[in-house]
């Protein structure tokens, strides 16, 4: 377990890290997300040390890092792997090479297997006799990661991992993250400004701002239910539905309402989204419901969704309808109503 209390790191005048705390348990892929700016980089190396904070206490399993001797400290960071944004590869070695270079006090042969096992994990054993500069950058990625692992740690550290890669290979990074948490039970902390790496391969998250911890929890209850305002401009960011609002500032055909027309955002979760919602409520209350935008997503196992629909009929069917999907734990936000 990973345990962070009242954790404080300056940088002159900048409170980078500013009285966090927080727990992750074994085996959890944990996410860390906020803006630039956030203090989410600092307070990740803060785990391991690499940034010593002011003041707090930072406890591996138990052990309290910040007063390791120099010694203890290094033997405890073996069981830290840490990858980041620009891979941190030498140029000047071989995959093989590359991957080798943690590995301390083992014979050759002893260090051939282990270097080849790890490829073979990541799966490019293909590429041992390769050098960085001919990988691609999500090979490159997964050479970081094998030489993370190449001691064995219990906890992987991910700094902006796949931010320089494009969606596709970020995909597969991190299916390749969620699979090596599950063969080999690694606590995953994953630091990231983007939200969709957090829905996707995250259990649990923390968002940050300004140093502080302004919201953390399981993530489908942070994304479905988001409480704080940044967190609310993140989850926006992954939705489609956030298009509503340059569609009514452009003005557009397609937003512009009638009279008698209202136009609302419908948010559901879990087994709502199976529902012939919009049909029923057209067929139940002699409505037209003008679906303009839809987005319906997995977030940690389950569904969530949101559409923009434009209601069309009587006042009071309108109304009869949005109390239907309240009835529903629907959550509705009248965007414009033309109705008076």
């Amino acid at each position: 377990m990973i345990e962070l209390e009242h954790v404080v790191k300056n940088f002159q005048t900048v409170h980078a890290v500013n009285d966090v705390s927080l727990k992750i348990n074994d085996g959890e892929i944990f996410g860390i997300i906020g803006f630039s700016g956030a203090g989410k980089s600092t307070l990740v190396r803060c785990i391991n040390l690499l940034e010593r904070p002011e003041s707090g206490s930072v406890k591996i399993d138990g052990v309290e890092m910040t007063k390791l001797k120099p010694k203890e400290l290094y033997k405890a960071r073996t069981k830290i792997g840490m990858i980041f944004q620009q891979f941190n590869l030498m140029p000047s070695r071989t995959v093989f090479q590359n991957v080798a270079y943690p590995l301390k006090g083992m014979t050759k042969q002893e260090i051939k297997k282990r270097v080849r096992d790890l490829l073979d994990l990541v799966e490019i054993g293909d590429k041992e006799n390769s050098y960085p500069s001919e990988l691609s950058g999500g090979q490159k990625q997964r050479v970081a990661i094998a030489r993370a692992l190449a001691n064995d740690p219990t906890i992987l550290l991910c700094d902006e991992a796949t931010s320089a890669l494009d969606p596709q290979t970020t995909g597969a990074i991190l299916q390749l993250l969620k699979d090596l948490n599950k063969k080999l039970g690694l606590t995953i902390v994953v630091i990231t400004h983007e939200m969709e790496v957090v829905k996707n391969i995250c259990q649990k998250a923390a968002v940050m701002d300004a140093g502080k911890i302004i919201e953390s929890g399981d993530v489908f209850t942070i994304f479905s239910n988001p409480q704080h305002h940044v967190t609310r401009n993140f989850v926006r960011t992954t939705s489609n539905l956030s298009k509503i609002e340059s569609l009514i500032r452009d003005n557009s055909p397609m937003v512009t309402l009638k009279p008698g027309q209202l136009m609302a955002r419908l948010l559901y979760v879990h087994a709502e989204v199976s529902e012939p919602l919009i049909s029923y409520a057209s067929r139940a209350f002699d409505l037209e419901i003008n679906i303009i935008l839809a987005d319906v997503e997995i977030v940690s196992g389950v569904m969530v969704g949101g559409t923009v629909v434009i209601f069309s009929g009587a006042p009071e069917k309108i109304n009869q309808a949005l109390e239907y999907y309240e009835s529903k734990n629907i959550r509705i936000t009248v965007i414009e109503d033309a109705r008076a």
